[in-house]
């Protein structure tokens, strides 16, 4: 009986493993892997200005002296780390078009919602924002974020 047991017991683990090992063959045929994320460009080394005049339209106060970088883009969501010198927009003409996750990395990020609600955001918060926010975006400091966004449907 426990010879039987055991057998049974390994046939199980071999099995499992052969399924396992044969996935992760499979994957790496079709070579998806993990992407790691650069790390000099989430430190803000290396990001790319945009142009000041691509939100003037939004622009409430301060200067948009904004610098960004894709970090990661795929099917369904892309990867980007933005920074940001003091500046607040404001998104009722202009709402956002995805939903989105941020990671604020450094500075402080204050969004008001049209009823006057405000939320504060410091280093180490996240937070995600639906598809459709129409508040404003505050900016305060050396204001860095990650963030991940999901790809607009077709």
């Amino acid at each position: 009986m426990k010879k039987s047991f055991a057998f049974t017991v390994c046939g199980v683990l071999a099995l499992c493993a052969g399924i396992t090992i044969g996935t992760v063959g499979f994957a790496q045929d079709n070579k998806v892997a993990p992407v790691q994320l650069d790390r000099s460009k989430i430190a803000g080394l290396n990001l790319t200005a945009v142009p000041p005049d691509a939100y003037k339209d939004i622009l409430v106060a301060g200067q948009l002296n904004m610098r960004v970088a894709t970090l990661f883009s795929g099917k369904e969501l892309t990867v980007s780390v933005f920074e940001c010198t003091p500046a607040k927009t404001d998104h009722r003409t202009r709402p956002t078009d995805s939903d989105e996750f941020v990671l604020v990395q450094s500075g402080k990020l204050i969004l008001t919602e049209p009823t006057g609600t405000r939320h504060e955001y410091i280093a180490g918060d996240s937070l995600v924002l639906p598809v459709g926010y129409t508040g404003t975006w505050e900016m305060q400091g050396n204001y860095r974020e990650i963030a991940i966004t999901a790809k607009k449907s077709r």
